[in-house]
Parts: structure tokens; C-alpha cells; sequence
């Protein structure tokens, strides 16, 4: 027998034995690419390494956003070959799985591993539908205002206490000839999230919840409101052109010096570190709703396990390990952008504005959710086009809220539902 042969028959042989050896093969999957990939293969091979008895593949879909990720989700899972842990958002991006019967219900293991005790309240409560949890929370996130410090003091600015004072901010800031706010309009996601602000202001926290559920009817006076007050923003405030800005380049006009803030979520800062930027000249407010309790939008991401995976004990086994305090501060701002774990902060000295958005998260009693994660995404096509229309001037206020409560009403009637997200979800 050739050497050369002989070599790759051992090669093969041995490659078998040290596969069958693993007690699990677990798959993971998950949507975060680049260096998070690379940290967080990292965070698994110390998980094996604890476990030699257990493999894990961690598969990425990534860049590819909600929409294409829940469809390969979706379309492995029919096929019975969907991975045994995936990350999923939460409200209506995750409700699917749960009411299609692919994931496994959590609730004995919250009470085996002590998970309540560990885990951000409103996070726990987002994952829930149907009265059962299908995911444990990994990260808790919420969104609202980040400007720059230098243009903040130079023009005299205090945080607004008002939503009528956040208008007088945005009208001194265009007056010395900055934008108040650099948004993106491609993908509609992040215009929306001004909505859902918006909306807040003008509906309050309980009719803004039945909106979100489709409890009541979007045809009526705060819903009109919420698009007058956008097309004033679309009209006077955010950097023209924006709904043909991709949403990787919102930040670049306030980097430059053309507007004063963006709407992002409490994973900026490292974003402004990886852009060159100085952590030190950007700063967040928490957005003035004039109601009570004051909420910004948030949302976790989970964890969940697949129903049918062979190797249920080992993917909650890991899970636990994930979400662990010492793991999660040891991983943190490397192969995680964030926490749903209670006491588990970044380093202050450098991110000293994420250690402070971390804490007032842990702190807030309620979130109110993005509509892309409260609306069925069916739902969200039409959502997108009407509020570009309205930034065109294409629609009135009006002609939007009656468009929106036509096209909810269709969906609802196609569906045979009352209510979005009735089994559950978030509150």
C-alpha cells in the first residue's frame, strides 16, 4: 500500500473515531457575522473545552436582516433540519416558531436553573407567548437618541424634559444650521423606530400597546397625530434624502458635523469606537414621552430551542452557560453587544456610555416594542410604504391612518385573527 494512501485511510479513520466520540453535535445558529462570529466561536470552543463531550457548529446568516433570516429559519425548520439552538428577536419575528410548534416550551427549566433570578423582568416577559416561554433572553436592548457632545454644548443645550422642549431643541439646532437628526430610510426600519416614538408622545403607553395588538382601531386621532408629526420632522428636521440612506451611513452626517443626533440603540458605542470616533463626545437621552412610566423602545434577543433536536439536554445546558454573569462579563462588548443578565455591565472607563445605558435599562419598568417586532411582517410592507409616502407628501396624515387600519384589517381577515401577538409576547 502506498504511503500516500495508508495516510488518508488513517486520516479518515481517526476523523471517525474522534466523531463519534461526542455524546452531542450541537448547531447553532445565529445572525451575527464578522468579528462577533469570530468571539463567539471563540465563546463556544471554551464552552467544549469545558465539555469535550459536546460539539458545537455555529452557522451564520448574517447581514441579511429579519426578513431573509426568519425565512431560511422557517424554510430549515418545514424541512425538519432546522439547527438545535437558534437566535431569534422576540414578539411577532419569533411568535411564528412558537405557534407553527418549533420550539420547546422553557418554563420547567426557568424554575430547574433559577433563570427569573438571573434575568432582566421585561425581558422574561417579552419571550412569553400563549402563557408559556419559548426563549431565554441573551441580550436586552432599547433605542432612543445619541448626539454629539461637542455641537450639544455649543449650541447650549439641556435635555429635554418635554416632548414640546425636545421640538424647541430641533428648532434651535436647524437655526444655527445643523440637522437635528440623521436617520436612514432604506428598509424602513429605522424611520419607523421615530414612529414608534412619535407615537408614544401622542397615543400614550396603554393605547399605544392595544395599537400595537391591533386592539384598537389605527383610524383615529393619535394615529393622524403621530404622521403629522412625522411629516414636521421629515419636513424640517432629518437630513433630506434620508429614505435612500442605507442604515450602515446614518451616523456619518452627525460624524461630520451636519446633525446633531441619530435614533440608535444601546449598542452604539462601540459602533462609534469601530468608526474611529471618540467614545467621549457622544452622549444618549432617554427621549421625553410626557407620559408615565417613561419607556423607550426595546426588545431582547433570545435563544431558542428547537423542539425536535435530539440533544435538548445539552442545548439548555449551554444556554445556561451563556447567560451566566461571570460568562456574560467576561464576553461582553466582544462576542456580545449586549445583556438580559441583571448586574452585568461593560467597562466604564471604556464604554462609560454603555454602562450607564445598561443600567437604566435594568431599571425601567416597562418597554414598549418596535412595531417590525409587534406586527405580523406581512404587515410591516405596507407599514413601510405608507409612512415613505407620507415623508413625500404622497399621503396625508389622514389617508395614512385609514390606510393602515385598511391594510390591518385585511390581515386580520385573511388570518382569521382579532389580535396580533394574542397568544402572548410583549406587553
Amino acid at each position: 500500500m502506498k504511503k500516500s494512501v495508508f495516510w488518508s485511510m488513517l486520516v479518515i479513520c481517526l476523523s471517525m473515531l474522534v466523531s463519534v466520540s461526542y455524546a452531542a453535535e450541537l448547531r447553532v445558529m445565529t445572525v451575527w457575522g464578522g468579528d462577533q462570529k469570530e468571539y463567539l466561536d471563540q465563546m463556544f470552543a471554551e464552552y467544549t473545552s469545558l465539555h469535550p463531550e459536546v460539539k458545537i457548529s455555529h452557522e451564520v446568516v448574517a447581514g441579511t436582516g429579519a426578513a431573509t433570516y426568519t425565512e431560511v429559519l422557517q424554510t430549515q425548520m418545514a424541512a425538519g433540519t432546522g439547527p438545535d439552538v437558534f437566535f431569534n428577536w422576540a414578539g411577532e419575528l419569533a411568535g411564528f416558531f412558537a405557534d407553527a410548534g418549533y420550539c420547546e416550551p422553557l418554563d420547567q427549566y426557568y424554575e430547574v436553573y433559577g433563570w427569573n433570578e438571573i434575568l432582566i423582568p421585561w425581558a422574561v416577559d417579552a419571550v412569553q407567548r400563549g402563557g408559556k416561554i419559548y426563549g431565554v433572553p441573551i441580550t436586552s436592548q432599547a433605542m432612543t437618541f445619541w448626539y454629539r457632545k461637542d455641537l450639544w454644548d455649543e449650541l447650549g443645550l439641556t435635555e429635554p424634559k418635554t416632548y414640546q422642549e425636545m421640538e424647541e431643541l430641533c428648532a434651535k439646532a436647524k437655526a444655527a444650521g445643523i440637522y437635528p437628526l440623521s436617520v436612514a430610510g432604506k428598509y424602513g426600519w429605522m424611520v419607523m423606530r421615530l414612529l414608534d416614538y412619535l407615537l408614544e408622545v401622542t397615543a400614550g403607553p396603554e393605547l399605544h400597546d392595544k395599537l400595537n395588538t391591533a386592539e384598537e382601531n389605527w383610524n383615529r386621532p393619535e394615529v393622524i397625530e403621530m404622521y403629522r408629526l412625522f411629516k414636521k420632522w421629515a419636513d424640517e428636521w432629518i437630513v433630506p434624502g434620508f429614505l435612500q440612506v442605507n442604515p450602515d451611513d446614518a451616523r456619518f452626517p452627525m460624524y461630520q458635523g451636519q446633525a446633531l443626533m441619530i435614533f440608535e440603540g444601546s449598542w452604539m458605542e462601540p459602533e462609534f469606537k469601530n468608526d474611529g470616533q471618540d467614545v467621549n463626545n457622544f452622549r444618549f437621552l432617554l427621549h421625553p414621552t410626557d407620559h408615565e412610566p417613561l419607556r423607550v423602545s426595546g426588545f431582547p434577543e433570545q435563544f431558542m430551542i428547537n423542539v425536535q433536536s435530539k440533544y435538548k439536554k445539552e442545548a439548555i445546558e449551554l444556554v445556561n452557560w451563556f447567560i451566566q454573569p461571570d460568562v456574560q462579563e467576561k464576553w461582553y462588548g466582544t462576542a456580545l453587544s449586549g445583556t438580559a443578565t441583571i448586574g452585568v455591565y461593560p467597562d466604564s472607563n471604556e464604554f462609560p456610555n454603555t454602562y450607564e445605558f445598561r443600567k437604566a435599562i435594568e431599571q425601567l419598568e416597562d418597554i414598549y416594542p418596535p412595531t417590525d417586532q409587534a406586527f405580523p411582517p406581512e404587515l410591516m410592507h405596507d407599514y413601510f410604504d405608507i409612512q415613505s409616502s407620507v415623508a413625500l407628501g404622497l399621503l396625508t396624515p389622514e389617508q395614512a391612518a385609514a390606510q393602515i387600519q385598511s391594510a390591518i384589517e385585511k390581515y386580520k381577515e385573511e388570518h382569521g385573527i382579532e389580535v396580533f401577538g394574542s397568544a402572548g409576547g410583549l406587553k
